[in-house]
């Protein structure tokens, strides 16, 4: 299985809620590069899987759509801030047959999700930059199971997106 962890896009600074905060129309482009990028590896997810926050919603959404991705977005309240790894795995359950899953959340939480998932012990070094993703490949979904395939920022991104 691989999965994809993408940082949502860049967002507004301010709204009514945290929950609430949008993509700026520059956070808009950066998920729609990161869709096109990810269609150019031939990226095809079984699932998209997002944060239900606003901002990684939109993020989802519009990764979504350029990789030509029809269904519902599945939201999950443990890729927002604070849930544990443990706790993701275990959402994760269901969607464990799946060959390629994308998932979208927040830091610090991603970076924390990435340390445990590739067994390293602590983030330092894998501050995960809006809009940016990364591949893990795993037979199993565990702590400490997977490999960490490659990761690319937004300039990686629109450099493969705009690639013929």
């Amino acid at each position: 299985m691989k999965l994809y962890l993408v940082r949502h896009a860049t967002a507004v600074d301010t709204a009514p809620t945290d929950a609430d905060r949008e993509l700026t129309k520059e956070g808009k482009e950066e998920a729609r590069v990161a869709g096109r990028a990810l269609a150019r590896l031939k990226v095809k997810p079984q699932f998209v899987l997002s944060s239900p926050l606003v901002r990684a919603v939109q993020t989802a959404e519009l990764l979504a759509g350029e990789l030509d991705f029809r269904d519902d977005i599945v939201k999950l309240t443990e890729l927002e801030n604070g849930p544990s790894t443990s706790a993701l795995l275990r959402a994760l359950k269901p969607y464990s047959r799946a060959d390629e899953l994308v998932l979208v959340g927040h830091m610090p939480s991603l970076a924390e999700h990435l340390a445990e998932l590739i067994g390293v012990k602590n983030t330092r070094g894998l501050q995960i930059g809006k809009g940016s993703v990364v591949c893990l490949k795993t037979e199993v979904l565990r702590e400490g199971a997977a490999e960490l395939r490659w990761w690319l920022r937004q300039k990686q991104l629109a450099l493969i997106a705009e690639t013929d």
